[in-house]
């Protein structure tokens, strides 16, 4: 009979195979593979959300490590959520969500496949407000480096980090709103975490 951790550990691979296969299928072009889309941040969040579900799986329940990749890969996953379906549908072209197998799978499944994870599976209790600057990490990293370079490879991922569409002080200003929305979501799973602390 399985346990409770080898049905994890299982669901885990599985949520990791789903996303990695979207990814690797989306970016199948005309034949081709083409590494443009890894450039997207929807793309890196699922890339890492994959990497990371392996990682866990193979970590264990008694590693401190395993609580600060969790608690990442969760606000990292349902912020490409949120402003794909919330920001770029609404004032971009972007087809909403559930248009395609790889958008379906990496603008919503894969953001409900981490919080089944964390609220069915993963132990409770361990996050603190270290954990909120941890998860701001990332989006900062990711924003920096592609900020620094769209001007010359002239691309940028989104019009929102297009100082020419936008201009510089909404480039930070929602960088502002970006990383305010990590940190909010990360403070409020934080606040959650600590009042269901699991008992063992």
């Amino acid at each position: 009979m399985f346990t409770k951790s080898t049905i994890h550990k299982l669901y885990l691979f599985l949520s990791a195979g789903i996303v990695g296969f979207a990814v690797l299928f989306g970016m199948f072009r005309d034949g081709r593979m083409e590494f443009t889309p890894l450039r997207t941040f929807t793309y890196q969040s699922n890339i890492l959300m994959a990497v990371c579900f392996v990682l866990m799986a193979l970590l264990g329940n008694d590693k401190k490590i395993r609580h600060y990749i969790s608690s990442s890969v969760l606000v990292a996953i349902t912020v490409t959520g949120l402003v794909y379906n919330f920001v770029l549908v609404p004032f971009t072209s972007a087809p909403m969500f559930y248009i395609g197998f790889v958008n379906f799978v990496t603008h919503a499944l894969s953001t409900l496949l981490a919080i089944i994870n964390y609220f069915v599976f993963e132990e409770k209790g361990y996050y603190s407000p270290r954990h909120i600057l941890i998860s701001m990490v990332f989006p900062f990293v990711y924003w920096v480096i592609f900020v620094s370079i769209g001007g010359r490879i002239n691309w940028y991922p989104y019009f929102f980090m297009d100082p020419t569409s936008v201009g510089w002080v909404m480039v930070f200003v929602w960088l502002g709103i970006l990383l305010g929305t990590f940190a909010l979501l990360a403070f409020l799973l934080m606040l959650f975490d600590r009042k269901n602390k699991t008992v063992t």
